[in-house]
């Protein structure tokens, strides 16, 4: 129901790949966490409340111990990149530094999440989760009629995008967040809604995006200035600012083409 069989399967298969050192692994084991926890949000009058709750929440904590280890990597490559970039032997080494302790707090990250994926707990999750998604837990709406269950949910769902919460760094991450969601959802029920689903997860998708790389390149411009204080980094984080500006291009139009 709702692709859950086969995002759950994805999933129990990155996770797997991030024990054997799987390129790219957590990248895509978070995706899949967010996936399924986007659809049953989205469509959660489909199923038991309390059941969806108790895995949307169990898997809420899987989610932040991969997106710790995974921020803390895209950090690290964003900045030995900037330090390749760079000519001024003491802007090298300032950037290079920050690299460096980024990559030994992605290193511990890491290690915590492999004890995680080998613990007791974990393994009873991706039962549980794989139990859910082959016999999931119905509603009597779920039951009787999930396309208008699924209709419904992505109406309030588009209502939460467009909804504008400010255009702070937490409230544009709010409306990140909102995007990627519906975007997950569209995509989950593509096969029955074709065209018109496929055309609002790509407007969501680029919504996301674009506010994506905002935030990432705002926290990567703080990160420079707090980590050089004499202000050796100003002019990187200022380029990283201005480029952050620059991604919020598409935004409006994007938001624009987002109904149901």
């Amino acid at each position: 129901m709702y692709a859950l069989v086969g995002v759950s399967a994805e999933l129990a298969e990155q996770l797997v790949a991030i024990e054997t050192g799987g390129e790219d692994a957590v990248h895509q084991a978070r995706t899949r966490v967010r996936r399924v926890r986007s659809i049953l949000s989205v469509y959660r009058s489909a199923f038991d409340r309390d059941a969806e709750r108790r895995m949307r929440a169990r898997l809420k904590g899987l989610g932040h111990r991969l997106g710790d280890v995974r921020d803390l990597e895209v950090r690290a490559g964003d900045l030995a990149g900037l330090a390749d970039e760079q000519t001024d032997p003491a802007v090298i080494e300032a950037v290079s530094s920050l690299a460096a302790r980024t990559r030994e707090q992605h290193e511990r990250a890491l290690d915590d999440l492999l004890r995680l994926l080998r613990s007791r707990g974990h393994r009873e999750l991706l039962a549980d989760l794989q139990q859910f998604a082959a016999t999931p837990p119905l509603s009597d709406a779920g039951e009787a009629d999930p396309g208008k269950v699924a209709r419904k949910g992505l109406k309030k769902a588009v209502r939460r995008v467009r909804r504008s919460n400010g255009d702070g760094l937490e409230q544009r991450h709010a409306t990140r967040k909102a995007a990627r969601r519906l975007r997950y959802a569209a995509e989950a029920v593509a096969d029955e809604h074709r065209k018109r689903a496929v055309r609002l997860a790509a407007a969501a998708e680029t919504v996301q995006d674009a506010l994506g790389d905002h935030r990432d390149l705002l926290l990567l411009a703080r990160q420079l200035r707090e980590g050089a204080p004499d202000g050796r980094l100003d002019a990187i984080a200022a380029d990283c600012e201005r480029r952050a500006a620059d991604a919020l291009a598409p935004l409006d139009d994007a938001l624009a083409t987002i109904t149901w």
